[in-house]
């Protein structure tokens, strides 16, 4: 079978016809105008039980073949949500698979063409012709294209089953999307070993910590039996949560297990010494909060230095998405139009008017001070346009408890297209990288004939980009500030190349590192941070939210190398981040209790 897409014509013929036949494709309804819709007619075509299915925005046709004619029906179908609310791309593929039809929407960072947050798969009901969200894929891989996609069987194959493989065009990489925990794991093109991802975290009910079973095992072939001494079940209650207030989790642990009574003595569940770090030397250094697909509120916190890591049931972020972190506190949205902040320790909450019109759709967001304050304000761009920018703004010392939303005439066409990353707040200045590497600054509570104080200031672009380029660039750009100094790092598809900048204020322009001195970086999308490194051996690091088995991904400077903890040597250190993994819906957060 043949279809034309110009001609709006089927053509097709059995094996053995002399001929072929030709019949038209007629839609039976108008589709509403709306805009991106497509100008093609027919997105995909699928075959399935014997007919044919072209899917097309807002609908399919149907055909089904008799001996010299064919049978087509025209249906209208609704368009299946999306999970992530304002996403503005999403890239559909259709794929048959034992005998149903699936739909999988594979969602992109904004307006990014490289870079994915998730997927959404759909079920086609064949009886009602509707789609119905799936959880699961049991036992099959689907492989994606842009020319084809395929079904296959996991456990035939020696492959993990539910997952979905997929890759970028231009780029000779191969990504893995595991529908059981949403992480979003890159290899090598065509591995000989495709690796199983095994969760470096057990989940358990009650926010119970992970223990490892090594730790709790008695061996059965030693018959030994440990007398507890007195002095150890005696020792003051406030002495053991003393010291116990001074332990990470692995120490945690052993210490509890030490002695039974001190089980019931010390609670491990509570406000964690983890994410107070009494210890100076870790005062700063942050955590990584990550939420699993199909966030139900149960969120992983791992420390990047000593690989600590816990899990954590919060209700109250069921099906949030962390936008940014600073103070101590998440700010989350929630559906379509919520926005809060909340605290992870203390359990508080502070709602935030809802969004108007649209849902969620902004490029960057973030906050000036903690939200307990009354001069905090939370600033975000929602897009950049050729002749403008869009920015909305809300603040508690604007009388009015609502958003404000502002467009800016750009002085000459695309002067400034934001990256995705977060800005920083300095000295009442929010610092806005654009995605080539220029600089634009907003002072949230200053005002000129009633317009906000938005400024592109003269610093000179890092990157040189067309004009279609700059919205689609594999490029991640991030910017960080400590002690005044700002920095902007930059990294390409797949970790390299590496570049990091500090701004020279008196000349206004970017200068190249080639070492962050006694610092380290922390970059997500969501929060990025520049740090002492406290520790020493740590300094000279940006660290990724990115696993390489259990340990966090960094790269060094020093070597020009990604390495993780659990590398055995400087063999295992890569170039590039390949064979990693990471949840899109993360963070880095630092304590702060005082907030």
């Amino acid at each position: 079978m043949l279809v034309s897409q110009k001609r709006r014509l089927c053509t097709f013929c059995r094996i053995g016809d002399t001929k072929w036949i030709e019949q038209e494709l007629v839609r039976k309804f108008k589709s509403k105008k709306r805009i991106g819709m497509p100008k093609k007619y027919i997105s995909s075509v699928v075959s399935c039980k014997g007919k044919v299915y072209l899917f097309f925005f807002g609908g399919v046709t149907v055909v089904n073949f008799y001996d010299s004619c064919a049978s087509i029906k025209t249906s209208e179908m609704k368009w299946n949500k999306c999970s992530i609310p304002g996403a503005i791309r999403t890239t559909h593929f259709y794929v048959e698979s034992c005998g149903e039809i699936f739909q999988v929407n594979q969602i992109h960072l904004m307006l990014s063409r490289e870079i994915f947050l998730t997927f959404d798969i759909f079920k086609l009901d064949l009886s009602t012709m509707d789609w119905v969200k799936v959880e699961s894929l049991g036992d099959r891989i689907f492989l994606l294209s842009s020319s084809s996609t395929m079904s296959l069987s996991g456990a035939e194959l020696g492959v993990k089953g539910n997952c979905v493989y997929y890759s970028i065009p231009n780029y000779a990489h191969l990504y893995r999307f595991d529908m059981d925990d949403g992480a979003i794991t890159v290899t090598l093109p065509l591995p000989n070993v495709l690796n199983y991802w095994k969760g470096p975290f057990w989940m358990v009910p009650d926010c119970k910590l992970q223990v490892k079973k090594e730790l709790a095992k008695v061996e059965e072939a030693k018959s030994v039996v440990i007398e507890e001494r007195n002095n150890w079940k005696e020792l003051q209650t406030e002495l053991l949560e003393l010291i116990f207030s001074r332990l990470y989790l692995g120490d945690c642990i052993r210490f509890r297990l030490t002695c039974k009574a001190w089980i019931s003595t010390t609670q491990l569940i509570r406000t964690h010494p983890c994410l107070t770090q009494p210890d100076s030397r870790c005062q700063e250094i942050p955590w990584l909060l990550s939420f699993q697909r199909n966030n139900k509120g149960i969120c992983n916190f791992c420390h990047p230095i000593y690989n600590d890591a816990y899990v954590m049931n919060i209700p109250e972020l069921a099906g949030a998405i962390v936008r940014h972190a600073k103070h101590g506190w998440l700010l989350v949205s929630q559906g379509d139009h919520s926005i809060f902040f909340f605290n992870p320790v203390t359990k508080d909450i502070i709602k935030l008017p809802d969004l108007p019109r649209s849902s969620y759709s902004f490029t960057n967001i973030s906050f000036s001070t903690p939200p307990t304050t009354s001069d905090c304000v939370v600033f975000g761009h929602k897009e950049s346009h050729e002749v403008f920018v869009e920015m909305l703004i809300y603040s508690k010392e604007i009388d009015i408890d609502t958003w404000s939303e502002f467009d800016i005439d750009s002085k000459v066409p695309y002067e400034f297209i934001a990256s995705y990353c977060n800005p920083i707040f300095y000295d009442g200045v929010f610092y806005c990288l654009s995605k080539d590497g220029k600089l634009g600054i907003l002072r949230p509570l200053e005002r000129e004939d009633n317009e906000l104080m938005w400024k592109v200031l003269p610093v000179p672009a890092v990157i040189s980009y067309s004009d279609m380029e700059i919205y689609e660039t594999p490029i991640s750009s991030y910017i960080v500030e400590c002690d005044g100094e700002i920095l902007s790092v930059f990294m390409g598809i797949v970790g390299k190349p590496v570049s990091v900048f500090k701004l020279d204020v008196s000349k206004m322009k970017w200068v190249t590192l080639a070492t962050l001195g006694d610092k380290v970086i922390f970059l997500s999308h969501a929060t990025s941070l520049l740090v002492p490194a406290g520790l020493k051996g740590t300094e000279d690091r940006i660290y990724l939210p990115k696993f390489r088995g259990n340990d966090i991904v960094f790269y060094s400077l020093r070597t020009g190398n990604y390495h993780s903890f659990g590398d055995n040597s400087d063999k295992d250190s890569r170039a590039d981040w390949i064979n990693t993994r990471e949840h899109w819906n993360c963070t880095w957060i630092q304590s702060n209790m005082e907030n």
